[in-house]
Parts: C-alpha cells; sequence; structure tokens
C-alpha cells in the first residue's frame, strides 16, 4: 500500500464528509426479563424483547489553566458543548486513563534527517512520561507494518520492545501503518484514544486514494492524533551534491577491455569504456540530482496538512527544530495526553435520525475564565459502532 497525502482543500473535505463509522456513540440492548412460569419459544421471546437504546456522544478534551498546565478541577458547569450549533445537556466530565498507539515511522530513505535512534529516544521519553495506568501498543512502519508492543500498561514491556524491535527501513508504508493502528483500537474500549505519529509523512510514493481511507478511518475512529514531525529536520538538511567519488567497477576487467571506443574524432565526451577504464574522480548521481528537490516540496506540504489533521482530531503537532527538541516534546506529548477528560452527552437530535455516516461538527467551549480547553471538531454518527 502506497501513499500521496492530500491537499489541504482535499482534507477539509475528507473530514466533513466521511465514509466510515465512528466509535462516537455506543449502542447497548438489555432484553425484558421472561417472568412466565412456562418456557416461551424462542423466536416468540426475541420478539417480545424490550431494547433500551442509550446514545452517548463522548469527546475527549484537553484542559489546562492560562499557564499551559493540566486544569484537575474542570466540571460541567465549566464547559459548553455545541452539535452543530445547537448547544447539548452534558451528562458528565470525567477522567479515564488513555489508550496510546505510537505509529513510527522508521523508513529514512527519502529524508536524511530521519534517524531509528532518534525516534526510539522520542518514544522512550514519551512512554516514561506518561500515567501508570496508560495503555500503550507500537507499531512501526518501514518497508512493512510491523506491530512491535500489543497493548500493555508495563511501560517496561514497551521501553524493552522499542530497544530491541524498532529497526530502520529504506521505505516506508504510512499509510497502512495508519489504517492497521485504527484496527487496533477496535480491539479495546474507546473514550480516550491517542494516536502519536513520529514520522515526516512522505511514504515511497503511489496512489493517492490509500492516504484518503487511512484519514477517513482515523476520524470516524473517534481518535485524538498527535504528531511529531521530522518535516522541519529535513528542511534543514544540506542539498546533497549530485556527484559522489567514482567506485570500483564491477564489471570484469577483461569485459571493459573487450568493449569498442565508440567516441567520434575531437569528441571530448568519454564513451562507455572509457567511463569504466578511469579510476579515481566523480560521476553524477541522477538519483541525488532529483530526489532531494522533490522532498524538499513534499516535506513542506506535509506541514500544512499535519496541521490541518491535527485540529480535526483535537490533536497537536509538533514541529521540533533539533534532536534535542525532539526528544523533549515526546515528554511533552505525554503530558498533553494525560492533560484530557472525556466530556459525555446525550444528543438532542437522536442518532436513529441520522442520515448514513452523517458528519456532526462539535463546539467545546470554556465557560470558566482562565480554563483553555481543546477538543476534535465532530464525529461521524451515521453508522453505529
Amino acid at each position: 500500500m502506497v501513499l500521496h497525502l492530500a491537499s489541504k482543500q482535499s482534507l477539509k473535505t475528507i473530514c466533513l464528509v466521511l465514509v466510515l463509522g465512528t466509535s462516537a456513540l455506543t449502542g447497548r440492548a438489555q432484553n425484558k426479563p421472561d417472568t412466565s412460569p412456562t418456557k416461551v419459544p424462542e423466536t416468540q421471546a426475541i420478539q417480545d424483547s424490550l431494547k433500551l437504546f442509550i446514545e452517548e456522544v463522548r469527546i475527549p478534551i484537553a484542559a489546562t489553566d492560562e499557564s499551559g498546565r493540566f486544569d484537575p478541577t474542570v466540571g460541567i458547569d465549566d464547559l459548553m458543548v455545541r452539535e452543530d450549533g445547537i448547544v447539548q445537556q452534558l451528562k458528565s466530565v470525567y477522567r479515564i486513563p488513555a489508550s496510546v498507539m505510537l505509529v513510527l515511522d522508521t523508513g529514512g530513505e527519502q529524508n536524511l534527517s530521519k534517524d531509528v535512534r532518534l525516534t526510539r529516544a522520542v518514544a522512550i521519553a514519551l512512554v516514561s512520561g506518561l500515567r501508570k495506568d496508560d495503555q500503550i501498543a507500537v507499531m512501526q512502519v518501514n518497508n512493512r507494518v510491523e506491530l512491535v508492543q500489543h497493548w500493555t500498561t508495563a511501560q517496561e514491556e514497551v521501553i524493552r520492545a522499542l530497544n530491541h524491535k524498532l529497526l530502520p527501513g529504506k521505505r516506508s508504508a504510512l499509510a497502512a501503518g495508519l489504517v492497521g493502528a485504527v484496527e487496533q483500537f477496535e480491539r479495546i474500549p474507546s473514550g480516550n484514544s491517542h494516536l502519536v505519529l513520529v514520522s515526516d509523512g512522505v511514504e515511497r510514493g503511489g496512489i493517492q486514494p490509500d492516504l484518503d481511507e487511512a484519514v477517513k478511518a482515523l476520524i470516524a475512529a473517534n481518535i485524538t492524533l498527535h504528531v511529531i514531525s521530522y518535516t522541519s529536520l529535513g528542511l534543514k538538511e544540506p542539498k546533497p551534491s549530485p556527484t559522489r567519488p567514482r567506485v570500483k567497477s564491477a564489471v570484469a576487467k577483461e569485459l571493459i577491455t573487450a568493449m569498442p571506443h565508440t567516441r567520434f574524432k575531437k569528441d571530448p565526451t568519454p564513451d562507455l569504456r572509457t567511463m569504466m577504464e578511469t579510476k579515481g574522480g566523480m560521476v553524477l548521481d541522477v538519483d541525488r540530482l532529483f530526489r532531494r528537490n522533490g522532498i524538499r516540496s513534499a516535506l513542506a506540504q506535509r506541514e500544512d496538512e499535519f496541521e490541518i489533521l491535527t485540529e480535526e482530531t483535537g490533536g497537536s503537532l509538533w514541529l521540533p527544530a533539533t534532536s534535542a527538541d525532539m526528544i523533549r516534546q515526546g515528554t511533552e506529548v505525554a503530558q498533553t495526553v494525560d492533560s484530557q477528560y472525556v466530556v459525555s452527552y446525550k444528543p438532542l437530535r437522536p442518532m436513529n435520525s441520522a442520515k448514513p455516516n452523517e458528519y456532526r461538527r462539535t463546539d467545546v467551549i470554556s465557560r470558566r475564565v482562565g480554563l483553555k480547553v481543546n477538543a476534535r471538531r465532530g464525529y461521524v454518527a451515521g453508522v453505529p459502532h
């Protein structure tokens, strides 16, 4: 599976028109107890059962004071939620442990700043900064997608996996990794789900719909996305020289000698035999000549797209300028994840009235002076989870 990130306009369209279901609501059914002294046929019991559907929208929010520190005192009266512009009646504001999936891009063929050792250090700093009751899973993407750590609350187990299983690769199957990460969230209860992506967003090139589907799945699953991006580091990398030192030819000397000289008289351009016989010197590397120009424009575009995605899902984007900044920001992401509340409400417009895959826009607003909140911008109401 391959990836070309979409344009800013197409990503905005994806955010408004989604085709996947959401974990933003839950439906539970309870059967009416059978009080009859005689056994009721099974088909009749099913027809006579009473099903109660409980609709609830749950929105993770980050709550901080004016200094950017976590505010531990948030209550229902401090918040207001609007759904498509209509104020909703809040049911609860509570805190639960976070579920954090790390998606680590270890494919570094195109961006020379990407380094598996730095990615590992960032991930370890992040894991070490989480609360002990947060559950964590780790997935790496390079030439392939690999789940290197299943869900666990044992931080030492995650760090061990990072130290022993994180390996570099040439390419990056990022779209497939995002889809795989969303599938892993389906194995655990929803509510406070975070995906932390350490990447530059540049894949091996290919088919546009791959990323479209990955983005739709991510938004519809009510997952908060945080990105620690390699884009700024990649843009600071000096442009490599398009030439490289000549290396000894792998062709046998006898074969080179048997080649004819095809250079015309007084033509200064060397023919193939002359080039293969030449010792030392420099040669032009066409890959170096064109690859760097393409990667710089792609990295600049990725920053804009990451910003759109993180804002849509209520997450954060980090653009470190140095390796030290990147490691420190791993700890800051952990603090952001653990500054989360979950706000719940029963929507005034029932879920069963929603059109298939209907996207509902939400706004979470602080009603208390000094309290700052950040939350996702909407959810899919049309398909029950």
